[in-house]
């Protein structure tokens, strides 16, 4: 009867730890959308909800970069320019009667332009430059 129980014990905190997991995925809505500006060169575009961190849409911008570096055949890329932003959201919530508090959300938002290169065509070790294996490799964990 005991082995049951635990069993049992084991199986809902595994059911509940689970999904806890599939809630923080729902509730990361960042887009992200790369453009090719030219064969080497891309511009990404992430904006997030007003759930969604500064952190996590910068994560899923570079994530994209790296993604769209290897598909193409690249090893690095080399940050040319990045501009982030909040803006306000499209909606408040305005609190009840009793709170009276108002609670803007923002809206993290990223530009980043960056240019890819082979291994050998720049130093890994220059500022600015990322490989696209570690950046894929730190956001799995």
């Amino acid at each position: 009867m005991m082995q049951i129980w635990k069993k049992a014990c084991f199986s809902g905190l595994f059911l509940c730890l689970s999904g806890c997991a599939d809630i923080s995925s729902a509730l990361n809505t960042v887009e992200v959308t790369p453009h090719m500006l030219d064969d080497h060169t891309v511009a990404i575009s992430g904006s997030g909800s007003g759930t969604d961190s500064m952190s996590s849409v910068q994560q899923a911008v570079f994530r994209s970069a790296a993604t769209t570096a290897k598909s193409s055949g690249y090893q690095y890329f080399l940050v040319l320019n990045e501009q982030k932003t909040q803006v306000p959201g499209p909606s408040s919530s305005y609190g009840s009667k009793k709170s009276r508090h108002t609670y803007q959300l923002m809206q993290p938002r990223e530009e980043l332009t960056a240019r890819f290169y082979r291994t050998g065509e720049v130093d890994p070790n220059q500022a600015g430059v990322f490989n696209a294996d570690t950046v894929l490799a730190e956001s799995t964990k």
